[in-house]
């Protein structure tokens, strides 16, 4: 098998996973072609598919021109033992539910000729761990060599639940704390208990060393705001005490409008180089500088929320938003066994952008109920979807102050017709998931 490329005289590679990342040096013939040896054919499933190559810094980059499917979010539920301020729960009507482990059975037959499928992440709006078959959820997926992750806020986790989850084949569990003082975690996540929940944490860990099984992962995610900022600080003493491996730190999204003023991302969501500087949207070049408290205040006094802050640091393009979700072969899956392409269109609901409230259609592919996954992740609409997003035409909503039809996700000043993605603050890099 060749590539036909003409300037470089080698060719670097990556083998692109959690834990066979290794590089790969190949070089190029006279006429300009390169081989690629058959180990890495089959293990990228390189053959019969279309590639883009990208030039970048005198380099060359290649990928595959639609994704595979390599991870699926499942929601287990949409019911919660908690009300917290942040959740999404605050701005819509949908009922609650569980889902049905037939269909679950279903999908993960489904699944076993999808051969780059990598992970199964259990979390959604509500708490995974109140799906009393979630055990029999992650070994089902391990049955297909699948890494498992479960996100939770942990005061279900009892050293029963914990035995099921790590007898099933849990390979991470991400334990949601918005707050490291009693007052602040409670604040925001509706009376919960601070000490509970970390006493649970070291429960699980106890639990997963006693059973051998240290391999397990063990993570925080903690959602930024104001309220809680100044606690960061002593998340790092949590981590040495809680045996943490990793932190994941994401932006709040706010769904009332009572948590607008939470945000922290006004000025930053302008980060980088505009395509028209103007004396409304000026440029600002900023150096590598110490973010101390007093110096961030003073460059925000004269960047405002309207101009932009280009680094040499940054390497990032407000007209073209990265939706990780389709890059990186993804798809969400609802309790109710509808298919979307991505978490933030799996539900309807009402959320403020800077200060703009909009409105987000949910967006469905198809249902596992009654269709076969590849036949939803194969169809013409949601490989026309893909490769959409992956271009990005859509309208720079995050970038200005934002007009009528910024309100929801049905159309854009583009012409781009639902689902629009420009407002997304996923793909903008301000909101992530695990």
């Amino acid at each position: 098998m060749s590539f036909l490329i003409n300037n470089p005289q080698y060719w670097r590679t990556d083998l692109f996973g959690e834990k066979d990342l290794k590089e790969t040096e190949l070089a190029i013939n006279k006429e300009g072609q390169i081989k690629l040896p058959a180990e890495l054919i089959n293990k990228l499933n390189l053959n019969n598919n279309k590639y883009k190559v990208t030039v970048k810094d005198g380099n060359l980059y290649f990928k595959k021109v639609d994704p595979e499917l390599k991870k699926i979010y499942i929601e287990p539920t949409s019911d919660c033992n908690l009300n917290c301020k942040t959740c999404v729960r605050h701005s819509w009507d949908e009922s609650m539910g569980f889902m049905d482990i037939k269909d679950y059975k279903n999908l993960i037959k489904g699944l076993q000729n999808f051969n780059h499928l990598k992970r199964i992440s259990f979390w959604g709006i509500g708490e995974p761990l109140y799906h009393n078959q979630l055990a029999k959820m992650i070994e089902l997926a391990k049955g297909l060599d699948m890494n498992t992750q479960v996100i939770t806020n942990g005061l279900l986790l009892t050293e029963k639940r914990s035995k099921k989850l790590l007898k099933a084949g849990l390979d991470s569990i991400v334990i949601s704390i918005d707050g490291t003082s009693s007052e602040t975690f409670s604040d925001i996540r509706s009376g919960a208990d601070l000490k509970e929940v970390l006493e649970s944490i070291k429960l699980f860990k106890k639990t997963r060393d006693k059973m051998g099984k240290s391999d397990v992962e063990i993570g925080l995610e903690y959602v930024l705001m104001k309220s809680n900022i100044k606690e960061l600080k002593s998340l790092r003493k949590l981590v040495i005490e809680l045996g943490v491996s990793f932190i994941f730190l994401t932006n709040v999204l706010p769904y009332t409008e009572e948590m607008v003023d939470e945000i922290l991302y006004s000025y930053s969501i302008s980060r980088s180089k505009p395509q028209d500087r103007t004396m409304h949207r000026p440029e600002v070049y900023l150096p590598p500088t110490d973010l101390r408290e007093d110096t961030v205040k003073n460059i925000t006094g004269i960047s405002g929320k309207t101009s932009s802050i280009s680094t040499n640091q940054i390497d990032f393009d407000p007209h073209r938003g990265y939706c990780k979700f389709v890059e990186e072969g993804s798809i969400a899956v609802n309790w109710k066994g509808e298919v979307s392409p991505c978490v933030p269109l799996m539900h309807s609901y009402d959320c403020y952008i800077r200060e703009r409230k909009k409105h987000i259609k949910k967006y469905v592919l198809g249902n596992i109920k009654s269709e076969k996954i590849s036949t939803i992740w194969n169809s013409e609409e949601f490989k026309s979807f893909r490769k959409k997003v992956i271009e990005f035409p859509f309208s720079e909503c995050t970038q200005c102050s934002g007009c009528d039809m910024s309100k929801s996700n049905q159309e854009d000043c583009h012409g781009n017709q639902f689902p629009v993605c420009g407002d997304c603050l996923w793909a903008k890099g301000v909101i992530q998931c695990p």
